[in-house]
């Protein structure tokens, strides 16, 4: 069974999570997507490998840093 969405949002920033919050909460159906590999948009807490990513443009930090996974870096909006 093929649904159709009545509303998309595009990006996972605060005001889009809101905005798809309210809308689902009042019965509409929302498609909720983000180009980014990571949810929260600028306000987004990232592991070693996704802030090595975003901002050194590789795939994987070097492995004398340790588990990606034991660094959560919040990211703040400029």
């Amino acid at each position: 069974m093929v649904e159709e969405d009545e509303v998309i949002v595009l990006g996972t920033g605060l005001k889009e999570c809101i905005l798809s919050g309210l809308l689902s909460v009042d019965g509409v159906k929302v498609l909720h997507m983000d180009r980014n590999d990571y949810y929260g948009g600028e306000s987004t807490s990232l592991n070693l490998n996704q802030l090595w990513k975003k901002f050194r443009g590789e795939d994987k930090a070097p492995e004398h840093l340790g588990a990606s996974r034991d660094y959560n870096v919040d990211m703040m909006p400029k």
